[in-house]
């Protein structure tokens, strides 16, 4: 069979199979690999080369799928992609037919749904394939399956490749995080040495003529700011402290705020944005609300979390001081109208990250909060669990409980972290090893030149967030304790072994299949790229590294 043949049928057979990400529809990963692996004669012949590896305390039994060729030598490439796919609502009548890409098509040309300009362009070029995840990004992984299909059927094939199917990347990367501790196990047992982690996410094109690499991967942070507030009723405003007022103050000094833009290489991320922020009063009276909580996205380049965490502390402690001052610029106009005594009102900035409050009610309250905590924390694990508590939600509620077990009483601000947690990577962070990377992608743009007339664009960093950023961590430890101190869940219901990051620490490169409108019901791939070019630039780039 040709190459061209084993993608199509590869791709056509994991798009069939349905793996809605956060539901346990995400198991049939299972049901496809199961066929996989028992047609592959060299995975039949080595039965301990391949399995599916159990996810860590997951809610919904998920595993990785994963398969091992041994070759000669210690290199090893790992070949990564994410199994599950967003869901297909937005499809709306089509919505069964979103898995059969020939089926929809052939729906889409009877103009069964509206189609923008561009997409109805590339339906009708008979160019682009159609359909939910042959883009994003099962196009992709169909490329690395079929090329491990040749390499297995090879005699004496130079150096190793892992390949790992990951669950959960659309939604908190449990996958790909609960994989760590299979990559350290295979290194250890097979004497393993990572020399690149190789993704496969589509990309964006503004040139057809121009393929765009990346050699890195943004981070994310996901900051919670908390606001306690004084109670009172709004006939006595300055007896009370109005948490919206300085979470609002904190929200208008953070959002889109220059100081947290970085430029590193040709990637300029964009600054922070606030997704969520509303007073916790659950039902309407004329009381001040008691807090007010939010949470925002700040990507990152290279800034480690305690510049960030840092950053953020003194945004707020300088808005508190605002606040504090117009609250008494108030005030003592008040006063003065009533013709009394002006005097200041009690209110002190005070701005805490959640791993001092922590530690704070340790000393206040010892193992009475200890234990009321560790109580909690089970139920909450059980209604993230069930569904019925989002990770931010729980993040307010461990804040709220811990302040119950803090003598100090009055206004605050807590700064914690909540999950997910993507570490911003490239390979300019391991020196040592970026060298070999970078004289083999130039191997593959000499390929992409010579053979199409294509050329070649190396993006420094993925800023659509993959799961990359789980290839290597540079951080010190410091930093490491900054996001255990501070995260959320932290092993409870969410967890990223930092340390064996660190240590198996390897360059990345994402080489995949142009594609277009992810997530949306006019996803499509260019079936060039997924069946002739960038096969045979993955390929050229395999067999650079491993010589």
């Amino acid at each position: 069979m040709n190459r061209q043949k084993r993608i199509e049928r590869n791709v056509m057979n994991y798009v069939s199979t349905v793996t809605h990400t956060g539901t346990r529809l995400e198991n049939n990963n299972q049901v496809f690999y199961k066929q996989w692996f028992g047609e592959q004669e060299y995975l039949r012949n080595n039965p301990d080369h391949s399995g599916f590896y159990k996810i860590a305390n997951d809610h919904l039994d998920r595993t990785v799928p994963w398969c091992l060729l041994k070759g000669e030598g210690n290199d090893t490439i790992v070949l990564i992609h994410h199994s599950d796919i967003v869901d297909t609502d937005v499809y709306g009548p089509l919505k069964d037919l979103a898995y059969f890409p020939e089926k929809l098509m052939e729906k889409l040309r009877e103009g069964k749904l509206e189609l923008t300009a561009d997409a109805k362009k590339d339906l009708d070029s008979g160019e682009w394939l159609f359909g939910r995840g042959v883009a994003d990004m099962k196009g992709g992984a169909a490329i690395h399956l079929s090329l491990l299909e040749e390499y297995m059927d090879e005699e004496g094939f130079k150096g190793n490749l892992v390949f790992i199917a990951v669950p959960d990347e659309e939604n908190l990367s449990a996958g790909m995080r609960g994989a760590i501790p299979l990559l350290k196990e295979l290194k250890g047992k097979y004497g393993l040495d990572y020399v690149l982690m190789l993704n496969v996410e589509p990309h964006d094109r503004v040139d057809p003529e121009v393929q765009t690499f990346y050699d890195g991967s943004v981070g994310k942070l996901m900051p919670v700011v908390y606001v306690r507030g004084k109670l009172t009723h709004v006939g006595h405003i300055f007896q009370g402290f109005n948490p919206i007022n300085l979470l609002a103050e904190i929200v208008r000094r953070t959002e889109v705020n220059p100081e947290f833009l970085e430029r590193v290489g040709n990637t300029v991320t964009p600054p922070p944005t606030w997704l969520y922020s509303k007073d916790r009063k659950e039902v309407y009276d004329v009381s001040l609300p008691m807090a007010a909580a939010g949470y925002m996205s700040i990507l990152t380049l290279a800034k480690p979390p305690k510049d960030i965490f840092e950053a953020i502390r003194k945004i707020s402690e300088d808005s508190f001081d605002k606040v504090i001052e117009d609250l008494n610029s108030s005030y003592a106009k008040y006063l003065e109208l009533k013709g009394e005594e002006i005097v200041r009102l009690p209110w002190k900035t005070n701005v805490m990250l959640y791993g001092e409050l922590y530690k704070q009610a340790v000393a206040d309250s010892g193992d009475e909060f200890v234990k009321a905590m560790e109580e909690m924390m089970k139920g909450i694990k059980q209604e993230i669990q069930d569904q019925k508590l989002t990770t931010i939600n729980a993040a307010y509620r461990i804040i709220e409980k811990t302040l119950e077990y803090v003598s100090d009483m009055s206004p605050m601000v807590v700064i914690a972290l909540a999950p997910p947690y993507y570490p911003n990577v490239n390979n300019l962070m391991i020196p040592d090893k970026k060298p070999r990377i970078d004289k083999a992608m130039e191997s593959v743009e000499e390929l992409a030149k010579n053979t199409w007339g294509q050329e070649c664009y190396t993006q420094n960093y993925f800023t659509g967030i993959s799961d990359l950023s789980y290839a290597m961590f540079e951080a010190d430890k410091e930093n490491i304790g900054y996001i255990e101190d501070n995260m959320m869940l932290w092993k409870d219901t969410y967890y990223i072994p930092l340390e064996t990051m660190k240590e198996l620490s390897m360059p990345v490169i994402n080489l995949g299949p142009w594609g277009k409108d992810y997530h949306k019901y006019m996803e499509r791939v260019f079936m060039q790229d997924l069946y002739d070019r960038t096969p045979k630039m993955v390929d050229k780039l395999i067999r650079t590294i491993l010589g």
